[in-house]
C-alpha cells in the first residue's frame, strides 16, 4: 500500500474541450510533487474513444486518469439545466461530486480552461473545516461595474465575496450534511439564473460558507495593478481572454508551452488563426449580451434577491418530506467507491 498522500481531483468534459482538458492536465503534473499520488477522474456524458485515449496518454508514474459517465444519472436532471452559448450540461456536474465520491473528505474541482503553474497538492492543502467550499474570489466582478452591480442586487452578494466557481475545493461531507445537491435541485426547479448560471446557483447556497483562496490560484488572463505576478499558480482562460481565439493574451505564453507538450499545439494555433472577423463580432456580441442581461437582472424586481432571496425560500422545502424524498431520487448517484490498482 503506497504511503503517498492521493490528491482527488474532478474535471468534467465533452469532445468539444479535450484539447484543452490535454493542456489542463498536462500542466498540472508537470508541476505536481512526486511525493503524491494524483488520481484525477473526469466527468462525462459521452466521449470519443480516441479522445479518451488522448487523454490517458498523459498519465504519469504519480498519477491516473479515469473517466465516469454521468449519462444514466444526468438523464434525469438534463432537462432541468439552463444552457446557452458556450455552457454544456457537464458544467453542472461539479455539484454532484460529493454525491459520487462518498469516500472523500474533499474534492478538487478544476475546469479545463487552466493552466497550472505550481504545485496542486499545495491547494488541495487548504484548510476548509466548517466550510462548504474553498475558493477564489470572481475577479471580474471586481474589475466591471455591470457585472459587480449584478451580483450585489440580483444575486445578494457583495462582489468581493462572489467566487468563481471553475476552481473549487469541496468539503464533501460537509456538502453531502447539508444536502446541498439537493438544494441545487430545488433552486434549479423554482428560479432560472441567465447571467452566470452554475456560478450564481453555487454562490446564493454556499453563501457565508466560503474560505477564502488566495486570488494566484484562479488568475484572470488580465491585467491587475494589485496582483504580483510572482504569485501566479494557475490562469483561468475566461469569456474573451482565451489565447486560441486571440492574440497577446496576457500570460500566453504559459498556455503554448503545454499546449506543445500535450501535442495539441498545431491544432489550437489553427484554430486561432482561421477566426473571421464574424467569429470576433460574435465575441463582441455576446459579451454586450451578457452585460445587458446582467443590468435587466440587477433591475428586475422579480430577481432572486427581491424573491427568494428575501424569503429565504431556498430552504422552504426542508418541511416538505414528500418533496425532499423525490429530490434525493433525482440526486442519487451511483457512487464511485473503488479506482484501480496504481501504477
Amino acid at each position: 500500500m503506497s504511503k503517498t498522500k492521493e490528491i482527488p481531483i474532478c474535471f468534467a468534459t465533452d469532445d468539444n474541450y479535450v484539447p484543452f482538458l490535454a493542456i489542463a492536465i498536462t500542466s498540472l503534473l508537470d508541476n505536481a510533487s512526486k511525493d503524491n499520488f494524483y488520481q484525477i477522474f473526469v466527468l462525462i456524458t459521452k466521449l470519443k474513444d480516441e479522445n479518451i485515449e488522448r487523454i490517458k496518454k498523459l498519465e504519469t508514474p504519480n498519477s491516473q486518469i479515469e473517466f465516469i459517465s454521468l449519462a444514466k444519472e444526468m438523464d434525469k436532471l438534463t432537462d432541468m439545466f439552463h444552457l446557452r452559448d458556450y455552457y454544456s450540461k457537464e458544467t453542472y456536474y461539479r455539484i454532484f461530486i460529493p454525491n459520487i465520491f462518498p469516500q472523500h473528505k474533499k474534492v478538487l474541482y478544476l475546469d479545463c480552461d487552466i493552466t497550472v503553474l505550481g504545485d496542486i497538492s499545495e491547494l488541495y492543502g487548504t484548510h476548509i473545516h466548517g466550510f462548504y467550499v474553498g475558493a477564489v474570489q470572481e475577479e471580474v466582478m471586481q474589475t466591471f461595474e455591470v457585472f459587480g452591480n449584478y451580483v450585489e442586487k440580483a444575486d445578494g452578494i457583495k462582489r468581493e465575496d462572489y467566487f468563481n466557481a471553475g476552481i473549487l475545493l469541496i468539503n464533501c461531507r460537509r456538502w453531502r450534511k447539508l444536502m446541498i445537491a439537493e438544494k441545487f435541485v430545488d433552486l434549479l426547479e423554482r428560479y432560472k439564473f441567465r447571467v452566470v448560471q452554475d456560478e450564481d446557483y453555487l454562490n446564493v447556497l454556499c453563501k457565508g460558507h466560503v474560505r477564502r483562496i488566495p486570488l494566484g490560484w484562479n488568475k484572470t488572463s488580465y491585467k491587475n495593478e494589485n496582483f504580483d505576478d510572482k504569485n501566479l499558480n494557475l490562469i483561468h482562460w475566461k469569456i474573451n481572454w482565451r489565447p486560441w481565439k486571440y492574440k497577446n493574451v496576457l500570460y500566453e505564453e504559459h498556455f503554448w508551452k503545454y499546449a506543445k507538450m500535450a501535442g495539441v499545439y498545431d491544432e489550437l494555433i489553427k484554430m486561432r488563426d482561421s477566426r473571421t472577423q464574424e467569429d470576433y463580432d460574435k465575441d463582441e456580441l455576446l459579451m454586450a449580451n451578457l452585460e445587458r442581461m446582467a443590468q435587466e437582472d440587477a433591475d428586475d424586481p422579480n430577481n432572486y434577491n427581491n424573491t427568494q432571496g428575501k424569503t429565504g425560500a431556498v430552504w422552504w422545502w426542508f418541511d416538505k418530506i414528500k418533496k425532499i424524498n423525490r429530490i434525493r431520487k433525482l440526486v442519487t448517484i451511483k457512487a464511485y467507491k473503488k479506482t484501480r490498482k496504481r501504477k
